[in-house]
């Protein structure tokens, strides 16, 4: 199974800030974000978002939320691998684009998110 970098995610009480940030050091800027349920905003390079950002009002500071990578394996093969690793485990679907989120908790507390293109179901 081959992995391919997508995005870091983080956590924020003031995406403007962080997307500020991001735009000034590296140049990303403010593109094109499905439309989920809660606030944010995603910055892109060359038509790749690099950085997602999670609007949460009642966080003080900034955290990294997820790291993601995607394959072009089945959502399904991956699914039963992440089954087999005995880890937690949540499913998500990109709203529009179909694409499938396996959010993974690591034991060192980080979240990976595993993107699929093709169905679990």
């Amino acid at each position: 199974m081959t992995w391919t970098f997508d995005h870091l995610a983080f956590n924020t009480a003031d995406g403007q800030t962080l997307q500020d940030a991001f735009g000034g050091l590296l140049g990303l800027t403010p593109g094109r974000r499905p439309p989920f349920p809660f606030p944010g905003r995603w910055l892109y390079q060359d038509g790749q978002a690099l950085v997602h950002v999670i609007e949460q009002p009642a966080l003080n500071e900034a955290a990294l939320s997820h790291i993601a990578f995607r394959t072009d394996e089945d959502a399904a093969v991956v699914l039963k691998r992440v089954q087999g690793s005995g880890l937690p485990y949540q499913l998500a679907q990109v709203p529009e684009d179909g694409i499938w989120q396996i959010f993974v908790r690591m034991p060192c507390g980080v979240v990976l998110e595993l993107d699929a293109k093709t169905g679990i179901l």
